[in-house]
This record gives structure tokens, sequence and C-alpha cells, in this order.
């Protein structure tokens, strides 16, 4: 595990801890300002006008917001819905740290503070106003960088968070399609099990409609068996909630799939957001020998791991010796692939193996680069790769245990 501090700039720079703007809530005052080419810039009067506006809210120094723009995301919403466009929507980003100079703006600087240092040019190939102002963070809740929303022309507020590279999102709350149009914002997710497995997860839909909704009608399908569901839920635009099913129990590779079948009675038009699916599965691999494939990174001392089957009992473990270098790092098992042949009795249920990694300094296997094998676990029977965990990094837990599956044939499964 590399031995370094990453620091984080999580700097407050005196906002309050309050949240974001709750979506579903209407924007509370105007933003009235000149961006960085002296264009006039006011909101209001843009929502007036029946545009939807986008407003992104960073920082020169951060990482999470320089990655976004360079994503392109909003660039590619402008030339399609801005005013080279279809002309419905405005797009302005605001630089929000009071502390930023206007020319960090313009180019890459390293000077080491917050207030001097830039990512690169937040200018180029942007053809949407830029403004270099703090003026306005208490009036959009900025607590932290990057923040985004989208303002429908009533001044209703969508905080796009985790939202922000979701092409459908995107779409649909910024130009909505439908008076009722509802769109799930988590997944089911596959999984595992020895024994049984259980569904009792609570997906997550978002209103991205015109107007309020009060009823949902879903589809719950079981290996193909439906049950019709009706929510009752009140949910304003942009508004969020959970959908509940109960507890399901399968003892047998299963398949589960949600479907949003009508809104306040309205049949919902599909989407890839309309329906989500999930598997759980029950593996089934026989074997009476099994190939661990361990791949160290650069400091080899800090992992270990253990295998054990069904009973708790342990069929095979390892440690790694400490390298010459500063904290361990190097010598013979650094960057590695360390191969083990593993029995497997008639004892044993080879379905509900469990690898368990230890990382002694809590960082994750993170010292590696291209030129060397990418650390990881991979477990064969008879030349077929049954799972594989590769670069582990930050996954690791306060009680040291880096990573649990069960192995499954042809699959990777992970959970922390």
């Amino acid at each position: 595990m590399k031995q370094f501090l990453l620091l984080l700039s999580v700097l407050f720079l005196g906002f309050s801890m309050s949240a974001q703007i709750a979506s579903g809530t209407k924007l509370s005052g105007n933003i009235v300002a000149k961006d960085l080419k002296g264009k006039d810039v006011d909101i209001y009067a843009d929502l007036a006008a029946g545009k939807t506006v986008v407003i992104d809210v960073f920082a020169t120094w951060c990482g999470p917001c320089w990655s976004f723009h360079e994503n392109g995301v909003l660039k590619e919403l402008n030339s399609l819905l801005g005013p080279g466009g279809t002309d419905q929507i405005r797009i302005y980003a605001i630089e929000g740290d009071e502390r930023t100079p206007e020319d960090l703006i313009y180019a890459e600087a390293s000077g080491g503070t917050a207030a001097t240092t830039s990512l690169g040019d937040w200018t180029a190939g942007v053809e949407y106003s830029i403004i270099n102002s703090s003026s306005f963070n208490t009036l959009l809740n900025i607590a932290f960088f990057p923040t985004l929303y989208v303002i429908r022309p009533d001044k209703t507020v969508l905080e796009m968070g985790n939202f922000r590279y979701n092409p459908v999102v995107w779409q649909k709350a910024l130009v909505p399609t439908a008076e009722k149009d509802l769109v799930f914002t988590s997944s089911i997710g596959d999984k595992s099990f020895c024994a049984s497995g259980i569904f009792n997860s609570k997906p997550t839909v978002i209103n991205l409609g015109t107007t309020a909704i009060s009823t949902i009608e879903t589809d719950l399908s079981i290996n193909g068996q439906s049950t019709p569901t009706i929510t009752n839920k009140a949910l304003g635009v942009f508004q969020s909630g959970e959908l509940s099913f109960g507890t399901k129990t399968f003892t047998a590779t299963t398949e589960v799939k949600v479907t949003i079948v009508s809104v306040d009675s309205k049949v919902d038009e599909p989407d890839d957001l309309s329906e989500i699916v999930g598997n759980f599965y029950k593996p089934v691999v026989e074997s009476k020998k099994m190939t661990v494939k361990f791949t160290t990174d650069y400091y080899p001392a800090e992992t270990s791991w253990k295998l054990t089957d069904n009973k708790s009992r342990t069929l095979a473990s390892a440690t790694y010796k400490e390298g010459p270098d500063q904290f361990g790092g190097g010598g013979d098992d650094a960057n590695t692939e360390h191969v083990y042949e593993v029995s497997i009795d008639n004892t044993t249920d080879v379905n509900c193996l469990i690898i368990t990694l230890t990382d002694a300094y809590g960082d994750g296997m993170t010292a590696f680069n291209n030129t060397v094998p990418t650390p990881g676990v991979e477990f064969y029977n008879e030349k077929v790769n049954l799972s594989s965990l590769n670069y582990l990094q930050n996954i690791i837990s306060k009680v040291q245990i880096l990573v649990q599956t069960h192995l499954q044939q042809n699959l990777m499964l992970l959970s922390v």
C-alpha cells in the first residue's frame, strides 16, 4: 500500500453547513451580474423568457469540478439546447471562491494554495457565460464545489448531485417531454448468496415531469412472475421518494425486475430509467482443486489473505515479506503474482468459499503503475477464471477487512 496522505482540500470558505437548495423548491432570488466578456446576466429574465437555466458553481482548484468540466457535458448541452441549438436553455458557470483572481480562470497555475491554483483554462471551448463572483453563494446555498442546479422557468430547482453524468436525467430535467414522468435513480444490483438471497431494496425514483404526482403503478417481476403494485406517494416536480416491495427470499438463482407501468393512471413511456433489473446468484461450481493467483503491490507486507469454506475452516492463507525500501516497499514479494494450488475435500461447499483480504495500513492496494502487474486476486478452476478482484483501491474498512466475496463461475461480485 502506498504510504502517503492524500490532502483533500475540503474548504468550506466560511459557508454555512446547510445543504444545497433542496430539489423541488423554488429559487428565492435573482442572479444579476456581468460575465467575463462583459455580457449582462439576469437569471430571472431568462426564466421569464421560458428558458431552463443551468448553474455550475466551481472553483479553479477543485479536482471534481475540473473533471466534470473536461468531460464536456455542459459544452454538449449548450451546443444542442443552447442559443446555437434549439435555444431552450441557458448555462452559467460561476467561479465561487472569493479568493480567486480572474486570471486564474484562464490558465493553469500551481501556486500551492487555493487562492493561487488553477487546474487549467476554464474558458477553452466554452461558449456559455462564466462569472467570477462569490456573491451568490448564500443565495445558492453553496457548501462545497462543484454544485450544479437545473432551474425550470417556474423557478423550480433540481440539485444535480449524483445525476451530473446521467444523460437521461439531464434531458428530461432540461426539456420535459411528459406531464407525468417518473424515473429510477437507484439500481437493484447483482448479488450472490449461499443458503438464500434476500431482496428488500427500496428503489428511489424522481419526478422529472411538469406536474406533481400521487399514484405510482409498478410491476415486480421475479423470474418472470409479475406482481402489480400500487403505491400512493405524493412527489412534486424534481422531488424523490422510495418504493417498497417488502422482503423476498430466494434459494435459487433469481432475476428481479421492477418496471414503472403508469403514473397517476397515465402509461409511462419506456426509457433507460423506467426499469431496473438485478440478479441474485446461487453459484454453481464443481471442483476438487482451485488455483489462487494473488498479485501484490509495492508494499507487500501490509497485505495478507485467507480462503475459508462454509464451515469457517481456512483452506489457504498467505502473508508477504517486507522489502528494503522505506515503509517496507519493494523486495522479492512486491508487484509479483503469487500462485497457490488449493485442494477442496468432499465436506466443503465450494459455492460458498470466502476470500478475506486484510490491509494493515488501510489505504487499499494502490502502489503500482502500468509497468507492473495490477494488484488483486484471481481464482481458477481448470484454467477457467472463476472470479477476479483487481485494483482494490480505497475499499478498506475500519476493521481491516478489505474484501469478502463468494466465488462464482464467470461472475465478479464484490461486497464490502
